[in-house]
């Protein structure tokens, strides 16, 4: 069994306000549950506690059964790892009656002032359509996204909020794929 190295994950993080992250946080063992209502009730919540707060400003978030992918930039209060760490702390007891713990800790990419949200957003928008969680034609109630207009390709989505039935076999940039 390969020896896990997260504590080096910490060294090389960058937090800095104004900044555009892509973060992704799994459960201990992952595993599932995350996508009962009730847990992303709970974790889109906090998301919105977090904007509210000025920590963060979400631009997208999506929690899948074992996993949830989180993009937003930066407040000027907290560091990035503060906001995961209260995120996690916020939900921890709701996941335990559940028997669900989060890992020790969390992916991160810094998007550079080039880099568009745009391919992260759609990324994990169609995450829950590529794990075959929902149908083509569904919506995914662990997606949220407070401001669509900052994403362009939600104008494509159906009057359900589904996909074009083409993206859903697109090939995923290699960059993105991260805890799928």
């Amino acid at each position: 069994m390969p020896i896990r190295r997260t504590s080096e994950l910490h060294g090389h993080r960058w937090s800095a306000p104004g900044i555009r992250y892509f973060v992704t946080a799994c459960t201990q063992g992952r595993r599932r549950g995350l996508d009962a209502r009730q847990q992303t009730d709970l974790l889109i919540g906090s998301a919105k506690a977090s904007d509210a707060l000025g920590d963060t400003t979400t631009i997208a978030l999506c929690i899948m059964s074992d996993h949830f992918h989180w993009l937003f930039e930066l407040g000027q209060r907290l560091t990035l790892g503060r906001v995961v760490a209260r995120m996690k702390a916020e939900t921890r007891n709701h996941l335990a009656a559940d028997g669900l713990a989060w890992q020790r800790d969390f992916f991160e990419h810094r998007l550079r002032a080039e880099e568009s949200a745009e391919d992260y957003g759609r990324y994990i928008f169609l995450n829950p359509y590529r794990a075959g969680l929902v149908a083509p034609n569904g919506s995914w109630p662990g997606w949220w996204c407070p401001r669509p207009e900052l994403l362009r390709f939600t104008e494509h989505l159906d009057s359900g909020g589904a996909p074009p039935p083409e993206w859903i076999g697109e090939a995923v940039p290699r960059n993105l794929v991260v805890g799928e």
